[in-house]
C-alpha cells in the first residue's frame, strides 16, 4: 500500500547483549519482592544508558537485554554508540551497586558482546519496537556468554565500524556454537570521543580541481591545435569527483559523449563506446557534422554509420565483427573530427571490459591523425585488473585526483545548503567527517537537511539518507534500484503500478528524487529524459541491499515482465528472472514457482548466449552461457544445450580443456537422455578435440544421417563440413567441394553463420589444394567474398587465408600478407583463439613461396605453440613434417628421419604422400638408397590417389630429388618434368619454375656423367 513503510528490510545494525552475573545465586539471597525490585531498577537503568544513546531495547530476556542501535533510526556512528551505551551500562552500575549495597546488601555484575553486520529487521516507527533476525545476532549473544564479570566483548565487524575510536586487545578466537569457524573476539578496554572517518561522497557543484582542469583544458588545446588522438585516464578513489570533473571541463568540448560501464552485463560488450558515440552524433548532429567534408569522404563516412546503426549503435555489440566496427568509428569520428575536436569519456572504467578498453586503443591508434580524445575516469582498481592499461602509448596521461582543501569543502557545503547560524555545528562537522571527499560531503549535508542525525559510514550515510525520503520516493528509488544503475521512466512507471505504489503517478516522485540528486536526468531536463541514472552507484546499492530479498525477488520478476511487454530482449528480461531466482534460493524456497522461475531465467539466458555466440560476440555469450548453465539443472534439455554450445564457445576462446569437459558431459547426458540429435551435435564436436570419441569421419557419416532424417539444417552443414575436411585429407577435393556446398546451403537455411564460415573457408582450401587453376581459383574466392562476405567477418576471415595462399601462387605477396593480416585483425576481434594456430600456418605457406625459410620456421614454431595451448594435436604433426622439410632442404636429413614412419602411420593419400615424400629424401641423404627408392615410389603412388596437382607435383618433386641424390640423373630429369606439367596445370609458376630448374640441373649432370638408369626409375 502506498505510503506505508517496508514490512521487512536488510540493514546494518550493532547488536548488544547484557546479562546479570550470578542471578541464580542473587535470587537465594533476596526475598522475591526485593529481587523484583532490584531487577526491576538494573532494567530500567540498562534502558536508559541504551536510549540516551539512541539505541532501542528490542526485549528483556529473564535477566539479560537485548539492544539494537540502527533501528528504527539509523546513525552515523552506531556502532560508536553502542559502545558507549555498553561502557555506560558498566559504569552507571557502579551508582546502583552503591544503593543496592545500602539498601539490601547485594551488588551487580553484567557481562556485555557487541556485534555488528546485516540483519532482517521489521520495524514500527511508531511502537519503536525493532524485531532483528540473522547470524549477527547469534553470534553476539555468544560473545556476551564468554564475557567475563565487567567484560565487553565485541566482533570484529564492529571494531571496524567505530573506527580508532575504540580501543581494544585480543580475546583470542571463539569457537561459538552454531557458528561454523572461530570468531576472533576483542576486550574492549577504552572508547575516546568519536574521530571523523573517510566516508565516500559524490560531488554536484563544481569547486576546485583547478589544476587538473587546467591539463584537461590544455588538452583541448592540444586537439585543436595538432589533430592527434589522446587516451587521458582520470583515477580516484569512488566520490573524489572524477565524473565532476569531467562534466566541468566538457563545457568547453564542441562535441563529446558520455558512456558508462557496469558491473553486469545485459547489454553488449561495447555499450559504453556506443552511448558515447550517440551523444556525439546528437551534439554535433549527422547531417551538420558531415556537411563540410569531400563528396567522396562523407559517403564512406555515411556507409560507417549505416554499418554502425546496425550493429554497435543499435545494441552494443561489434557487428559485424570487432575490426569491421573497428574501420567504421575509426572513419566517422575521424570525419566528425575534421571541423571541430571529439572526445569521447567512458566514466566508471573500472567495470570496462576487456574487449572494451581494447577497442578503446585500438580505435586511437587507428585516429593518430585525428582530433579524438578518450578519457576514461576510473577507480584504481582498473590498474589491478588491467596493468598495462595506458602504458607504453605516445599521448597517454593520467591525473589523480586527492581530496578538497577545507576552504573548498567548505565553499561546496554553502553551495549545497543554506546554513542558518544554529546549523553551523552541523556544518562543521559534516566538514570534519567529509575529509575532503565531495561525494561524502554532498550527502552529509543533504541529511543534515532533513534531519538531526549524520550517518558515519557509506552504508549508514546512504540509508539514513534514504530513510528521510518521503515513502513514495522511497518506494520509487527502491524499485529503481532493481532497474539497474540506469533505468528508462516509462519501465519504472509500470513497474510502480503493477505494486500500485504510486497512486497519484510516479512523474511527482521522480521530479522529488532529481530534485534531491538522488537521480540524474540523461537529458537536459527530466522531461526530455528517455533514460534516468543514479548519481552515486553507493546510492542504488544501498537501496537495493536495503530491500528483503523476497520482495528484492518479487520486484526482479514484476520487472521482468515490464521488459517483456517493452521487449528489452532475452538478456535483460532473463537477467532479471535469474536474479529473483538466485534471491529465493537464498531464503531457502524451493517449490514449485521456483523452479518454473528458474527454467524461464535459464532459457532466455541460454537463447540470449547462443545469439551472442551467432553475432559472434564471444564474451557475452560465454557470460550468458554460463548463468544459463548454473541456473539449469542436470539433464534438462536446455542444460545440454547450454554446455555444448559454451563448451563451443570455451574452445573458440581458447579454453580446450574446459571445452572439452563441457562437451563430453553434453554427450554423456544427451546419451543417458536419448537425446540423439544432442548426442551428435556433441559427439561431432568432441571429435575434433579427442579422437577416443570415434573416427572423425565415421561419426560425422552417421550424424549426418541422423541429422538428414530430423531436418537438422545447422547439423548437416557441421557434418558435411567434417567429411569435406575428411575428403581434403585423402585429397580429394573434387568431392570435397561438392559436399562443401551442401554444407552451405544448409548453413544458409540454418542461418548459422559458423557453419557457412567454415564450409566457405574449406572450398578456398580446395580451390588452393585442389584441381581448380589458381587464376579460377582466385576469382572463385573473391566471388565467394562478394556474394558472402558482407557483414560477415568469419567469412572473410576464414577465406582471406588460402586466398592469401593463392595470391602468393601468383607473385602477389604484398596483397597475400595483407590478406593474411585482415585475417588476423577479424578473427582476434572475434575473439576466436584458433586464429593463433591457422593464421601462422597459412603465413608459412605464403613465405614458402617468398625463399625466407627462417621466418617460415618461426611461424611454424609460432603454430606450434598455439597447438599446443589449443590442444588441436591434429594439426601437429603436419607443422612438424613442414619444418623437417626447411631442415632437409639445408641438408639436415635428421628430423625428418625423426618422425614416424610413414608406412606405420596409417595416414590418408595426400599426408602420406607428403610423408613418404619427406622421407625418402631423408633416407636417400643418410645413404640408404633401396628404402629412399621404394618411399619415393610410394609418395608417388599415393599423390596419383588425389585430384591435387599440388600433391602430385610436391610428390613427383620429392622423387627428383631423391633420385638426384642417388645420382640416377636422368630419372630425377624424367620426375621433375612430371612435376613441372603438374604445377603447370595449377598455375602454380613458382613450383613450375623451380621443377623445370631441376629438371635442366638434372639432365646437365646426366649429360656429364653419363650416367643412366634402368627403366624401373621412371617417373609413372
Amino acid at each position: 500500500m502506498a505510503g506505508t513503510a517496508t514490512a521487512e528490510e536488510r540493514r546494518v545494525v550493532t547488536v548488544v547483549f547484557c546479562d546479570l552475573v550470578g542471578s541464580t545465586a542473587l535470587s537465594g539471597r533476596l526475598d522475591p519482592e526485593t529481587l523484583r525490585t532490584v531487577t526491576l531498577r538494573y532494567f530500567a537503568l540498562m534502558r536508559a544508558r541504551i536510549e540516551e544513546h539512541g539505541g532501542t531495547v528490542e526485549k528483556f530476556i529473564g535477566d539479560a537485554v537485548m539492544a539494537v542501535f540502527g533501528v528504527p533510526v539509523r546513525h552515523e556512528d552506531d556502532a560508536h554508540r553502542a559502545l558507549a551505551a555498553a561502557r555506560g551500562m558498566i559504569t552507571g552500575l557502579d551508582g546502583l551497586n552503591a544503593e543496592l549495597e545500602r539498601e539490601h546488601g547485594v551488588r551487580l555484575a553484567v557481562r556485555i558482546g557487541v556485534n555488528t553486520g546485516e540483519v532482517v529487521v521489521s520495524v514500527d516507527p511508531a511502537a519503536r519496537q525493532a524485531l532483528v533476525s540473522g547470524e549477527v545476532v547469534n553470534i553476539g549473544a555468544r560473545l556476551e556468554q564468554h564475557a567475563g564479570p565487567g567484560e565487553i566483548l565485541i566482533g570484529p565487524a564492529t571494531l571496524r565500524a567505530a573506527g580508532p575510536s575504540a580501543v581494544t586487545e585480543s580475546a583470542g578466537a571463539l569457537s561459538l556454537k552454531g557458528v561454523d569457524a572461530p570468531v576472533p573476539a576483542l576486550r574492549l578496554v577504552g572508547l575516546h570521543e568519536d574521530d571523523p572517518e573517510r566516508v565516500r561522497r559524490f560531488d554536484t557543484p563544481f569547486i576546485g580541481r583547478e589544476q587538473e582542469l587546467a591539463e584537461l583544458r590544455l588538452l583541448l588545446r592540444k586537439l585543436t591545435a595538432d589533430p592527434r588522438s589522446h587516451l587521458v585516464t582520470v583515477y580516484g578513489e569512488a566520490g573524489l569527483g572524477k565524473t565532476r570533473l569531467l562534466r566541468e571541463w566538457l563545457r568547453d568540448c564542441p562535441a563529446y559523449g558520455e558512456g558508462r560501464c557496469r558491473p553486469y552485463g545485459e547489454t553488449g560488450t561495447l555499450s559504453p563506446l556506443a552511448e558515447a558515440v550517440r551523444q556525439v552524433l546528437a551534439a554535433v548532429g549527422e547531417d551538420a557534422g558531415l556537411a563540410g567534408l569531400p563528396v567522396h569522404e562523407r559517403i564512406e563516412a555515411e556507409q560507417a554509420l549505416r554499418l554502425l546503426r546496425s550493429g554497435l549503435l543499435a545494441d552494443g555489440t561489434p557487428s559485424p565483427s570487432a575490426d569491421d566496427t573497428l574501420m567504421a568509428l575509426a572513419c566517422l569520428l575521424d570525419a566528425l573530427s575534421r571541423e571541430r575536436p571529439v572526445v569521447l569519456v567512458l566514466d566508471d572504467c573500472h567495470w570496462a571490459s576487456a574487449p572494451l578498453l581494447d577497442m578503446a586503443e585500438r580505435l586511437l591508434d587507428e585516429l593518430d591523425r585525428s582530433a579524438v580524445a578518450v578519457v576514461c575516469a576510473a577507480r584504481p582498481e582498473l590498474l589491478e585488473a588491467h596493468p598495462g592499461w595506458g602504458s607504453g602509448r605516445m599521448r597517454s596521461a593520467s591525473l589523480m585526483l586527492t581530496p578538497l582543501t577545507r576552504e573548498e569543502a567548505a565553499l561546496l557545503a554553502g553551495e549545497l545548503i543554506e546554513v542558518a547560524a544554529h546549523r553551523q555545528g552541523v556544518l562543521e562537522g559534516a566538514l570534519d567527517r567529509a575529509e575532503g571527499n565531495p561525494l561524502y560531503l554532498e550527502h552529509l549535508t543533504a541529511v543534515a537537511a532533513q534531519c538531526d542525525d549524520l550517518p558515519l559510514t557509506v552504508h549508514a550515510l546512504l540509508g539514513a539518507r534514504i530513510d528521510a525520503l518521503p515513502p513514495e520516493e522511497r518506494t520509487l528509488l527502491q524499485l529503481a534500484a532493481v532497474l539497474g544503475r540506469e533505468f528508462r521512466p516509462a519501465d519504472l512507471t509500470e513497474l510502480a503500478d503493477a505494486e500500485h505504489s504510486c497512486p497519484g503517478g510516479s512523474a511527482a516522485g521522480l521530479r522529488g528524487l532529481v530534485r534531491r540528486r538522488l537521480v540524474e536526468p540523461g537529458g537536459r531536463t527530466l522531461a526530455m529524459s528517455s533514460v534516468l541514472r543514479f548519481g552515486s552507484a553507493l546510492v542504488q546499492e544501498t537501496a537495493y541491499r536495503g530491500m528483503a530479498k523476497k520482495v528484492r525477488a518479487r520486484r526482479h520478476e514484476h520487472a521482468a515482465r515490464v521488459l517483456v511487454r517493452h521487449e528489452a530482449g532475452d538478456a535483460a528480461v532473463g537477467t532479471h528472472l535469474a536474479r529473483a531466482h538466485r534471491l529465493l534460493a537464498e531464503l531457502g524456497m524451493r517449490d514449485e514457482d521456483t523452479d518454473v522461475l528458474r527454467t524461464r531465467a535459464a532459457g532466455l539466458l541460454i537463447r540470449a548466449g547462443a545469439a551472442a555466440l551467432a553475432r559472434s560476440d564471444l564474451p557475452w555469450a560465454d557470460d550468458l552461457l554460463t548463468q544459463g548453465l548454473d541456473l539449469a539443472a542436470p539433464g534438462e534439455p536446455a542444460a545440454t544445450e547450454a554446455a555444448r554450445r559454451l563448451g563451443e564457445t570455451k574452445v573458440a576462446r581458447g579454453e580446450p580443456v574446459r571445452g572439452r569437459e563441457l562437451l563430453a558431459g553434453a554427450l554423456d547426458t544427451a546419451d543417458r537422455a536419448g537425446d540423439r540429435l544432442g548426442a551428435a551435435h556433441a559427439r561431432l564436436a568432441l571429435t575434433a578435440l579427442d579422437p577416443r570419441h570415434g573416427a572423425a569421419t565415421e561419426v560425422a557419416e552417421a550424424a549426418l544421417a541422423l541429422f538428414t532424417v530430423a531436418g537438422d539444417d545447422q547439423g548437416i552443414a557441421r557434418a558435411c563440413v567434417r567429411i569435406a575436411q575428411d575428403r581434403q585429407r585423402q585429397g580429394r577435393h573434387a568431392e570435397a567441394e561438392s559436399l562443401l556446398r551442401q554444407a552451405l546451403d544448409h548453413a544458409g537455411r540454418a542461418d548459422a553463420e559458423p557453419e557457412r564460415a567454415l564450409a566457405l573457408g574449406a572450398v578456398g582450401i580446395s580451390l588452393w589444394r585442389g584441381p581448380t587453376p589458381v587464376g579460377r581459383a582466385v576469382a572463385r574466392c573473391e566471388e565467394l567474398l562478394t556474394a558472402h562476405g558482407s557483414g560477415r567477418p568469419t567469412v572473410r576471415a576464414t577465406l582471406a587465408c588460402p586466398l592469401a595462399v593463392l595470391l602468393a601462387l601468383q607473385g602477389r605477396h604484398d596483397e597475400a600478407r595483407e590478406r593474411l593480416a585482415e585475417a588476423a585483425r577479424l578473427a582476434g576481434g572475434l575473439g576466436y583463439a584458433e586464429s593463433a594456430l591457422f593464421v601462422p600456418l597459412f603465413a608459412a605457406e605464403v613465405e614458402a613461396l617468398t625463399g625466407t625459410p627462417d621466418r617460415r620456421l618461426a611461424l611454424l614454431d609460432e603454430a606450434a605453440r598455439a597447438g599446443r595451448e589449443l590442444g588441436a594435436t591434429g594439426a601437429l604433426p603436419g607443422i612438424a613434417r613442414e619444418r623437417a622439410r626447411i631442415l632437409l632442404e639445408r641438408g639436415d636429413p635428421a628430423p625428418a628421419l625423426a618422425l614416424p614412419d610413414p608406412q606405420e602411420a596409417g595416414l590418408p593419400p595426400a599426408e602420406s604422400a607428403d610423408a613418404e615424400g619427406l622421407r625418402a629424401r631423408a633416407l636417400a641423404l643418410s645413404g640408404q638408397p633401396d628404402a629412399a627408392r621404394a618411399g619415393a615410389g610410394r609418395a608417388t603412388a599415393a599423390a596419383a590417389e588425389t585430384d591435387s596437382p599440388v600433391v602430385r607435383g610436391t610428390a613427383a618433386l620429392d622423387r627428383a630429388h631423391t633420385l638426384r641424390t642417388l645420382a640416377r640423373h636422368d630419372e630425377a630429369e624424367r620426375a621433375a618434368r612430371t612435376a613441372q606439367q603438374h604445377f603447370a596445370a595449377k598455375g602454380h609458376r613458382l613450383g613450375a619454375d623451380r621443377a623445370a630448374a631441376f629438371a635442366d640441373d638434372s639432365a646437365a649432370a646426366a649429360r656429364s656423367t653419363g650416367r643412366r638408369s634402368g627403366p624401373e626409375g621412371r617417373t609413372p
